[in-house]
């Protein structure tokens, strides 16, 4: 989880010191002055920022507690087409929601308000019927022209043709995604997997399924892993950790 929740504060840093950074959605930025004369837009404070988490769970509240601690203002997204979502649809906010203790759930702030309000967007939802295309051209045209994009969730929970349209358009100011509908992408399969010559001017920054690794993560794994096998050898006889399990105790735990 922390390695996924770094990932993300680094793409969010490197897009805006990379270009995109400004208001005007603009691609210049890659040293003093670019190849082409453009000169370097001014990248946004953190405490400018505000940061729109989409998927909250354990990735989700660690993105929540590093944006905070850099000063960022954090929105907690709600269910896409909930309740609120349709009344909120033409306001926006730039109101941290209310402090919560750890446990407590957040004050959710409606999906399409998020979308028009945050200059930053972090999935980190599950991949399900429900999120499939999550963000698509719809999505995204409701996103300021200096808001930023970052997929740190599932293949398919964004339309990777409609955000490539949307990035060609400047329509927003850049994305960054670690995974994709095909896994292994390539440029046969994913539209995003343009070349380094052509995505550095769509400021868009792609990486093959890495956020997840870190040596922690590795450490944790291997602790599951060993004690999942203590569980299925030992006297429970089953593993510490099932995704999904049908043990005879199984229909008790539904």
């Amino acid at each position: 989880m922390m390695g996924k929740s770094s990932r993300v504060m680094n793409q969010g840093v490197l897009h805006r010191r990379g270009g995109g950074g400004g208001d005007g959605g603009g691609s210049a930025a890659r040293g003093w002055e670019g190849d082409d004369g453009d000169v370097m837009l001014p990248p946004r404070t953190c405490e400018a920022e505000v940061l729109g988490i989409i998927g909250y769970g354990g990735v989700g509240k660690k993105v929540e507690m590093l944006a905070k601690a850099l000063g960022m203002k954090v929105l907690i997204s709600g269910r896409k087409g909930g309740g609120d979502d349709t009344a909120a649809a033409a306001t926006t906010t730039t109101t941290s929601p209310p402090p919560h203790t750890p446990g407590q759930q957040p004050e959710r702030t409606p999906f399409t308000t998020l979308l028009r309000t945050a200059s930053v967007v972090v999935l980190c939802c599950p991949r399900s019927p429900e999120t499939i295309n999550l963000i698509s051209a719809p999505e995204l045209a409701l996103m300021p022209p200096h808001a930023l994009l970052i997929n740190v969730s599932r293949g398919g929970v964004v339309d990777e043709p409609a955000l490539l349209e949307a990035l060609q358009a400047k329509r927003i100011a850049g994305a960054a995604t670690d995974v994709f509908l095909t896994e292994p992408a390539t440029p046969d399969n994913s539209v995003l997997l343009l070349g380094e010559d052509k995505t550095r001017d769509l400021n868009l920054l792609t990486t093959p399924h890495v956020a997840w690794y870190a040596e922690e993560t590795i450490k944790a794994y291997n602790r599951a892993l060993q004690d999942n096998l203590r569980g299925w050898l030992g006297k429970e006889g089953r593993p510490k950790y099932p995704v999904v399990w049908y043990g005879k105790d199984s229909a008790e735990q539904e």
